[in-house]
């Protein structure tokens, strides 16, 4: 009966040593999966184009920053750089190469998706709107392009816009450059004109114009960007990293962090940008 009782300690402490054993083995992983994930400094491109991103005196700044801060703060990863360079063409080579391991702000598209990791939440939504002067919003309404038949409208060389907008048979103007078409707007010799609603709206705040304009809802144009990642980056666990980032991205949307960042740097109109993008 002894050797019997002996026995059944023997077993229940060889259980308990592997459980023991089993535990740290979990740990041990955890531990060499958290370090291999932040094996080396994680490196994030863009183009510098405020609000969404620019440096000041070396720093970093923009919506586009904050948002993957707090990504990355979510994460709990500690060593990454933010890298501006200066055209479009050496952005997206980086991230072909590997030199670059995530892009900030890009659209879709199938070229692109050959060597870029797209996740599947939007962190924003980039609208072209009409801008009219401040004394016009009631008396100018976008819905149909007939509705712009009665007035004079600029646009610049080279955009896009969108291919109804130029097939519309809108008498337009065009002008040589973007950055152009505010100032003609308020100057009377254009009653609307299609602009960067983002960009448009950050500038006006900056120089005080923001009062002397309106936007027009519904956007001409309106895409999702997304924070991408390169097939090409060496960068560990890039599958789990997206994963994650998609999951932080929807709890931000919930939570309001993502409506907060917008408001930091648009002010009210941060929020009704923000609110105009889960209109049903």
């Amino acid at each position: 009966m002894a050797r019997q009782w002996e026995f059944v300690q023997t077993a229940g402490s060889f259980k308990s040593c592997m459980a023991a054993y089993f535990t740290l083995i979990v740990a041990l992983c955890a531990v060499t999966f958290s370090t291999v994930s932040h094996a080396r400094t994680l490196i994030i491109e863009g183009l510098s184009e405020a609000p969404l991103k620019w440096m000041v005196d070396g720093d970093p700044r923009g919506i586009d920053i904050d948002i993957m801060t707090e990504v990355l703060n979510d994460m709990g990863i500690t060593d990454y750089r933010f890298q501006l360079v200066d055209n479009g063409r050496r952005l997206l080579h980086n991230a072909q190469t590997g030199n670059s391991d995530i892009v900030l702000t890009l659209s879709q598209n199938s070229e692109r998706s050959q060597y870029l990791n797209y996740p599947e939440e939007a962190h924003l939504l980039l609208d072209w709107r009409f801008a009219v002067r401040a004394e016009d919003r009631d008396r100018i309404t976008f819905n149909d392009f007939s509705d712009l038949a009665r007035h004079r409208v600029g646009a610049a060389a080279e955009y896009s816009y969108t291919d109804t907008f130029w097939q519309s048979g809108l008498d337009i103007e065009v002008v040589a450059k973007n950055d152009l078409l505010i100032p003609m707007l308020l100057e009377n010799r254009f009653d609307v004109v299609p602009v960067n609603y983002l960009s448009t709206l950050y500038e006006t705040l900056r120089n005080g114009q923001r009062e002397k304009i309106a936007f027009i809802y519904p956007p001409l144009r309106r895409a999702p960007y997304y924070n991408v990642f390169s097939k090409a980056s060496d960068y560990p666990d890039k599958d789990a990293f997206l994963k994650r980032y998609d999951q932080i991205i929807r709890t931000m949307r919930n939570d309001g962090r993502l409506a907060s960042i917008f408001q930091d740097y648009l002010g009210p109109d941060g929020l009704d940008w923000w609110q105009s993008q889960h209109q049903n």
